[in-house]
């Protein structure tokens, strides 16, 4: 009958030493991840657009077109095609082709793109004025263009002053090749969006492609400014420094 007081009094040393034993610390919650005013995620911010010029590309093809005076009374502004000085890429069958006008022109406007050894241009399109400054666009799917991998082609734009006296144009000219992307760089595509994916393109060194994706991010949203600084960034890279000044103000 001794044994009880022993037993009672070991229960009550182990009762003793949970008491006095700290409880684990509660987990503090990290901070709510931020939202938009629709109770929504926020997306990470978009990388800024680092242009990464392709180890293929042939160098000095782009050619700036410097206004001035073309006779008494006429003055005809600067364009450029927004192209970095090397064979641009593209992953696209038809993708846009972009330029930039310092200023109005009433003189007549003429691009074209020129496939190697064919006499015939493979797409020549104009209109009787050139309209506002700024950067323009054409999208080569609009006009049944498809470009065929590996071939280097060249575009020109033209300022017409004078039809009669071809001399006095003002003319930009630049290149670009299509390249089919790995399928390491295709898949990596498929998950990114905006501006993200745009700096997929970029990195990448398919100028054409990031320059299509920001400008539509831009015509989605015309008055945000940061896309626009995005965009003069890029053309910076490729020493556009016209049209990116254009794009700060």
């Amino acid at each position: 009958m001794k044994t009880f007081p022993v037993i009672a009094t070991t229960l009550l040393l182990i009762v003793s030493a949970q008491a006095q034993t700290p409880a684990p610390p509660a987990s503090t919650p990290g901070p709510a991840p931020a939202q938009t005013p629709d109770g929504k995620a926020k997306a990470d911010p978009p990388k800024r657009l680092v242009y990464v010029k392709p180890k293929i590309a042939s160098t000095g093809t782009r050619v700036d077109g410097d206004g001035g005076s073309r006779g008494p009374g006429v003055k005809v502004p600067s364009i450029y095609v927004l192209a970095p000085n090397h064979t641009g890429l593209t992953s696209r069958a038809q993708p846009s082709l972009f330029w930039y006008q310092s200023g109005p022109a009433s003189t007549r406007f003429e691009l074209t793109v020129i496939e190697p050894k064919k006499p015939k241009p493979v797409l020549q399109v104009g209109a009787d004025t050139a309209g506002q400054p700024g950067i323009h666009r054409l999208p080569l799917g609009k006009h049944n263009v498809t470009l065929t991998p590996g071939i280097l082609y060249k575009w020109t734009i033209a300022l017409i002053p004078d039809p009669a006296n071809r001399s006095q144009d003002v003319i930009a000219s630049g290149t670009i090749q299509r390249t089919e992307p790995d399928a390491q760089f295709t898949s990596a595509l498929d998950g990114a969006e905006g501006l993200n994916k745009a700096s997929l393109y970029a990195s990448k060194g398919f100028w054409y492609d990031a320059l299509e994706v920001v400008t539509n991010e831009i015509d989605a949203a015309p008055k945000d400014k940061a896309l626009r600084l995005q965009r003069a960034a890029l053309l910076d890279q490729a020493g556009l420094k016209d049209a990116a000044a254009s794009e700060r103000k």
